[in-house]
């Protein structure tokens, strides 16, 4: 009898225990719920994304840009450095983003930055030169380019697409130490193109890159037709190992309406 006392008033016990969490849980206020509370709730169809509150799922998983690792030139205390970028992201190009080169030398100290900034298509890679560094004081080793994530803007893969161009006449050519890039950039379209980027790599018989440079035009008008001459500095041994025909293919251009 006294055994069934106890299990009556212990059951009991817990019941109004119980009862008293429940009621403390519902009566104490609640944060609403958000796209930045690490929960699935609201019409999000995954966390913290989709619905019609929050971005969407595809947005919110984008992949940051990566990068490979960089090459360094170097001819009369010039250095010049090119890295391939690459952007995972299918559905999304970054329309804009910040980057900088460092510039190492055998101590790994940083003897020179350069920053700049770029674009990338949806699901591409690009190289990125830069070129006609002149640094003084120390003997670069190395160099690496590093990308501010927190910079780029990201926009519809569709919504970022290059306005056509006519690239005509490229003619490589050896003068003084130095291999000569030429030729003409057309822009066929009716409106200003804001920049237009020629890059151009030194290719030896092997295919590698050994040498690149760069020219770049502001406000290139409705069809008009843009010279241009890259200059890329080469000593007597990288000029015996220039490709020229293959170096006349290894010009591309970027451009920006």
């Amino acid at each position: 009898m006294r055994l069934m006392k106890h299990i009556f008033y212990g059951g009991l016990y817990l019941l109004i225990l119980g009862l008293v969490i429940w009621v403390i849980y519902f009566l104490i206020p609640k944060p609403a719920p958000t796209c930045f509370d690490n929960q699935q709730n609201q019409d999000e169809t995954g966390v913290d994304c989709g619905g019609a509150s929050c971005i969407s799922c595809e947005e919110k998983n984008i992949q940051d840009l990566s990068v490979g690792e960089a090459k360094l030139f170097t001819a009369d205390r010039l250095f010049s450095a090119i890295a391939e970028v690459r952007n995972l992201n299918t559905a999304f190009a970054a329309k804009s983003f910040d980057y900088e080169f460092d510039f190492y030398d055998s101590a790994d100290k940083i003897l020179k930055t350069v920053k700049n900034n770029s674009f990338i298509s949806g699901g591409g890679s690009k190289d990125i030169i830069e070129a006609g560094v002149r640094i003084t004081a120390g003997i670069p080793k190395r160099a690496e380019i590093k990308i501010d994530n927190t910079s780029v803007v990201w926009v519809r893969a569709e919504n970022l697409s290059a306005p056509p161009y006519n690239l005509e006449g490229v003619v490589v050519t050896a003068e003084d130490n130095q291999i000569v890039v030429s030729g003409n950039i057309t822009n066929p379209n009716n409106f200003l193109l804001s920049k237009v980027i020629i890059n151009s790599f030194l290719i030896d018989r092997l295919g590698d890159k050994i040498g690149a440079s760069k020219t770049e035009f502001r406000d290139v008008g409705p069809f008009r037709v843009q010279s241009f001459k890259i200059f890329i500095p080469a000593d007597e041994e990288l000029l015996g190992l220039v490709d020229m025909e293959e170096t006349t293919k290894g010009v591309f251009v970027e451009v920006f309406k």
